[in-house]
């Protein structure tokens, strides 16, 4: 569109020239404008068309709710991302680069069939390590459900409430017992530090001492009682089939045996040619230690006793 210019000193003719050649060339007919633009003069015109022109190069974004926005020339889109959540770069050239932090903070909930790091993942209620292990640290493990595992290692194990059971062995403050027999078993030697009860026996051995009991041996205090029937066993020196057994008649009223404070052979009933000469002291045999007595007496003139003579008779 070329500057229109009348001199002073031009005709009403040129005028009228210079007027239609501007409404037919350079402002042109209103006719032919887009059907958007309602205005009818020119500012209002360039107007509407600016804000048309700027609409179609512009752009929109929408996010989940279906919520729009547009962008449009001169317009700014701004990414803000939060501290620990999420990071947005500008680059050249009309690059945005979004991404996460080094550490990220989920203020909610994160959800996702798999979640890996490093070698862990947690799938389903299910941590797996490629490792073959998973470290916990110095840190507690605590549950209030049920811990299964096929092998429990550990340098302690501590649980909290009344009842613990590891396979058919209950373990209920301070008793032991099996849930599935009346019997515990030790394969190992059992050692015990204090006083071993059972029932109504108690075994306490001291320094090397060794005690063993078959049914019906009972130990209280410093007495050791068998039951009727029972047997004290000496195997000897070859192991074979012969021993030699003590065993109690059966009393009528309490009996004390004691065998006397010097080293020597018990003689029995069953003894042959055992009793040595040596085992009788001066005069330890009389009248009274025979069974038949016969006396040699030696008389004086008056028929008085002067010497009395004992021996076994026939």
């Amino acid at each position: 569109m070329a500057v229109k210019n009348i001199a002073v000193t031009d005709t009403l003719e040129k005028f009228r020239t210079e007027f239609n050649d501007l409404a037919a060339n350079d402002f042109g007919d209103i006719a032919n404008l887009s059907g958007s633009i309602v205005a009818t003069n020119l500012v209002d015109a360039m107007n509407e068309t600016i804000s048309i022109a700027t609409s179609t190069a512009g752009w929109k974004i929408e996010d989940s709710t279906s919520s729009q926005q547009l962008i449009g020339g001169g317009d700014i889109l701004k990414v803000v991302g939060a501290t620990n959540e999420i990071e947005a770069v500008v680059s050249a050239v009309d690059t945005l680069t979004i991404g996460l932090p080094n550490v990220v903070s989920v203020t909610t909930s994160l959800t996702t069939p798999t979640l890996s790091t490093g070698n862990m993942s947690l799938t389903n209620g299910s941590i797996t390590d490629s490792s073959g292990s998973i470290s916990f640290g110095d840190e507690n493990l605590s549950t209030t459900g049920t811990l299964g595992a096929g092998a429990i290692t550990g340098t302690s194990i501590t649980g909290s409430g009344g009842t613990h059971t590891l396979g058919t062995i209950e373990i209920s403050g301070n008793t032991i017992r099996s849930t599935d027999s009346t019997i515990l078993t030790v394969n190992d030697s059992l050692t015990v530090n204090n006083t071993l009860k059972a029932g109504v026996t108690s075994i306490n051995p001291t320094g090397s001492s060794n005690i063993t009991s078959t049914t019906g041996f009972t130990i209280f205090g410093s007495t050791i009682f068998l039951e009727a029937g029972k047997s004290v066993i000496f195997e000897g020196t070859t192991s074979d089939d012969f021993e030699i057994s003590f065993n109690g008649g059966d009393p009528t009223a309490d009996r004390t045996i004691t065998l006397p404070d010097n080293t020597g052979t018990v003689i029995t009933t069953g003894s042959t040619d055992a009793v040595s000469e040596n085992m009788m002291a001066n005069d330890a045999i009389g009248q009274n230690e025979l069974k038949s007595v016969v006396q040699l007496q030696i008389l004086n003139s008056s028929g008085t006793p002067l010497k009395t003579l004992y021996g076994a008779g026939a």
